[in-house]
């Protein structure tokens, strides 16, 4: 049984490789989710600034990411209570749709009853599959699948049964080596859960060691060995799990300025992470007392950063420190 065990594993690291991490020398390039400028913005792979990929208008960028497929590019926004919208642009940044007419329409309101969006994560045919935001107060975190064929539609629709999972809230998500669609939760429960997305089931939850180091997790990635690598929201630390879904947790990298964000990986492992520094601070310490967290502009105009941490010696430098106003999260792409 052992045997079959680590079979399964290898078939599928195999199957998976291209969603854990882009190959090395592959990515030509990085958008990151701007939400405080209300953009996604473009940089080359040393971490300079080549331009704004594209403006998501009145909406607040969060969760993005590109069809592996198409390339075209999908945008998470909170937009308020009211909607659930996901923009849509091709990978030159233009307004997907004719003439860009229905680029703010793709809003998942109905399917999410008031939960707004927040996490997208593609498979490698390109369907996609979204993740509401609250899991607790009687709200449910659920992922939904939309087929490619749906995508360039004006109103997309999802199919099968949605994923109910009992996170209290729904953050970033990703593939494992076995294939499950992973969904960490910085609220209680404090977590990573991981689904079969075929049939929703609930395979593996990391709970008990996670809590065990009280990480509050919103970033996740998984090593070759599928070994779980988290951040901790409000403490600026990543933890790598020491034995493949048996822990423990071991403190990789700390002293990052936090909020953190999601968590990136590129081809030889390094990690790359988010920062939108002091949002509590800037927006509850100080006036106007009216703002809530990224829900309006301060007088902050400094740049925020990426961090590029070392996964062997931990080590951390700023890989992009310019252009980013509430970066929340960063992808690679080859466009």
């Amino acid at each position: 049984m052992k045997l079959v065990t680590v079979k399964s594993a290898a078939t599928a690291l195999c199957a998976t490789i291209g969603l854990l991490a882009v190959p090395a020398g592959a990515a030509a390039h990085e958008l990151v989710s701007s939400s405080e400028s209300h953009s996604v913005e473009k940089f080359d792979i040393t971490g300079k600034w080549i331009q704004t990929f594209a403006s998501t208008g009145p909406y607040i960028s969060i969760g993005i990411a590109a069809s592996p497929v198409t390339n075209d590019v999908f945008v998470a926004t909170n937009s308020g209570s009211t909607s659930s919208i996901i923009l849509r642009y091709n990978s030159n940044g233009a307004a997907l749709g004719v003439g860009g007419s229905y680029w703010d329409t793709f809003n998942v309101f109905s399917e999410f009853a008031q939960n707004p969006v927040q996490a997208l994560l593609f498979d490698p045919k390109g369907n996609l599959y979204v993740a509401s935001q609250y899991g607790t107060s009687g709200y449910t975190v659920e992922i939904l699948k939309f087929p490619a064929s749906q995508l360039t539609k004006k109103n997309p629709a999802p199919v099968g049964t949605p994923i109910k999972t009992t996170v209290g809230r729904g953050n970033q998500m990703a593939w494992d080596v076995f294939e499950d669609l992973c969904i960490s939760s910085f609220i209680v429960p404090n977590t990573v859960q991981c689904y079969n997305p075929s049939t929703g089931a609930l395979v593996f939850d990391y709970a008990s060691e996670i809590q065990a180091q009280g990480i509050q997790p919103l970033g996740l990635s998984f090593g070759p060995n599928n070994n779980l690598t988290v951040n901790s929201v409000f403490t600026g630390q990543v933890w790598v799990e020491e034995v493949e879904r048996t822990g423990p947790m071991k403190e990789l990298a700390s002293g990052m300025v936090a909020d953190v964000g999601y968590l990136a990986t590129d081809g030889t492992g390094t990690l790359y992470m988010p920062s939108f520094h002091n949002p509590e601070g800037r927006y509850e310490g100080q006036p106007p007392y009216s703002c809530t967290y990224y829900s309006c502009m301060d007088q902050d105009f400094s740049s925020d950063v990426v961090y590029k941490i070392n996964p062997r010696t931990g080590a951390v430098s700023n890989f992009i420190s310019t252009h980013l106003w509430g970066p929340y999260q960063m992808i690679f792409v080859t466009f």
